[in-house]
Formats: C-alpha cells, sequence, structure tokens
C-alpha cells in the first residue's frame, strides 16, 4: 500500500515538474535544453511504465487499467515524436491541458470500486489485444491531430487581429506545417480505429458467437467517427478544406471518441 502511495506520489511529482519542463527554450537549437526535456520526457514514460506494472496485476477496475496503459503509450509516442520532428515539439504546449486532464482522470478512476477479480484476463485474448491496443492508439492519434488542428484554428486567428509579434505564438509551429502534422495523423488514426473495429467484431463474434452483440454505444460512436474522418480525408483531398473546417470536424470526431470510450463507461 505504501509502495503505491510512494510511487502515486513519484508519478504526480514528476509530471508536475514536466509541465515547467515544457517552458524552457529548445526552438532555437539549443542542444542542451533539448537533451533536458527529451531526456526528462523518456524519464516520464519510465515512471508511468513501472507504474502500470504495479497496478497491473492487483485487483483494480478496467477503466482505471486502461487509462494508466493510454498514458504510457501517449507518453512513447510523445517522446518519439519529439526526438525526429521539431514541429511536433513546438506543439508542446498545447498538450499540458491534455496531458493535466488525462493524468486526472485516472486519479479519480483509481476511487472507483473494482469490477471484476481479474482485470488482467481483458490482455489474454489475442484479438481482443489488438482491440485494445489499437483503439488506444487511434485515440492517442486522433488526439495529436486534434491539438495540431487547434494550432492552426488559433494561430490563424491571432494573425488576423494583431500585427505584432506575439511570443507565444511564435512558438508554435506554422500553420501550414501544423496542418501537415494534423492530416497526417488523422490518417493513421483511421488505420488504427479500422483495426479496432475490425479486432473487435472477430473478438466478439468468436467470444459470444452472436452479430448483432457487436453493436453497443461505444461502437456505434466509433464508426460514426470513422466514416466522419474517412468522408473528410476523401473530400480534403479532393477539394481541400479551410482550416475552420477542419479543426470543426477533427473536434467533433474527438468528442465521439471520447464518449465511446470514456464518457460511457462512466457512466454505466
Amino acid at each position: 500500500m505504501k509502495l503505491n502511495f510512494y510511487i502515486e506520489f513519484l508519478t504526480l511529482g514528476t509530471f508536475l515538474f514536466f509541465l515547467i519542463i515544457n517552458f524552457i527554450n529548445i526552438e532555437e537549437n539549443n542542444k542542451t535544453n533539448r537533451f533536458i526535456y527529451l531526456s526528462y520526457t523518456l524519464f516520464i514514460v519510465f515512471v508511468n511504465s513501472i507504474y502500470y506494472s504495479l497496478i497491473y496485476s492487483s485487483q483494480t477496475n478496467s477503466l482505471y487499467l486502461v487509462t494508466s496503459l493510454l498514458i504510457v503509450i501517449f507518453f512513447i509516442i510523445h517522446f518519439i515524436m519529439s526526438l525526429f520532428s521539431k514541429d511536433y515539439v513546438r506543439l508542446r504546449l498545447l498538450f499540458i491541458p491534455f496531458f493535466f486532464i488525462l493524468m486526472s482522470f485516472r486519479y479519480l478512476t483509481s476511487f472507483e470500486s473494482n469490477n471484476s477479480n481479474n482485470v488482467t484476463i481483458l490482455f489474454e485474448n489475442n484479438y481482443l489485444l489488438i482491440h485494445i491496443f489499437s483503439s488506444l492508439f487511434s485515440y492517442t492519434m486522433l488526439t495529436i491531430s486534434a491539438v495540431s488542428a487547434f494550432c492552426v484554428n488559433i494561430k490563424g486567428k491571432f494573425l488576423k487581429k494583431i500585427t505584432y509579434s506575439n511570443p507565444f505564438l511564435n512558438l508554435l509551429p506554422s500553420v501550414y506545417e501544423s496542418e501537415v502534422i494534423s492530416i497526417k495523423f488523422l490518417y493513421i488514426t483511421a488505420f488504427f480505429l479500422t483495426l479496432s473495429l475490425i479486432s473487435g467484431f472477430i473478438y466478439h463474434n468468436i467470444e459470444y458467437n452472436n452479430f448483432y452483440f457487436f453493436f453497443n454505444n461505444k461502437v456505434i460512436l466509433s464508426i460514426v467517427s470513422l466514416v466522419l474522418i474517412f468522408i473528410f480525408l476523401i473530400f480534403h483531398r479532393l477539394n481541400g478544406f479551410t482550416a475552420l473546417v477542419t479543426f470543426k470536424v477533427i473536434l467533433l470526431s474527438y468528442l465521439f471518441i471520447n464518449l465511446a470510450y470514456f464518457g460511457i463507461k462512466v457512466l454505466e
């Protein structure tokens, strides 16, 4: 019990310090600051991986376990993208609210009563394992796409209203770079979301031998979100869309996914 408390305290402490690290200047090819930021981001991955490994074998609720795994996956991708993409790193301040909400959500779900004697059975079936990881990857990719689209939207609005250089805007990537990141990750989201639905369908068909059991509220919202993404990508490739339309479509898809993965589960 004390060990879990210390790990929880360490995780919270490292995360709060991570918020401060995000404000160091790494835009001007400062190798020392960049090394500090990347090293600490990797340390965050390490700490949260230990946290997840400790609660994995304990009797806890599935939402708490999956949220903890999502945090690990997101920080791993965040580290990899920060390592290889300078444009992505410039979005780091916009990720702070999302990181804060996700960490807070994990903390709140830790107080929920356990709904299973051993939730690790979720990871014993290969199809369900693929479904879980592809779902978490699709959520992560869509989050990155949403943050990039938000950057395009706010930067476009501020650039129209101001006639002087804004320090905050200078930290963010250009409108074009942000839009490229947003669209690229939207394609990756479509891939993982499709994989999630297919693997989930196969699992339910084998496990319950019932085609209709698969189509619950979560799946319907995920399908709606996927169809919306596909339609947007097709029309964007043919005609293109304004930054505002792109932001609205991605935001709508993001809300559907959040409701499907977390909202319905909380309301149950």
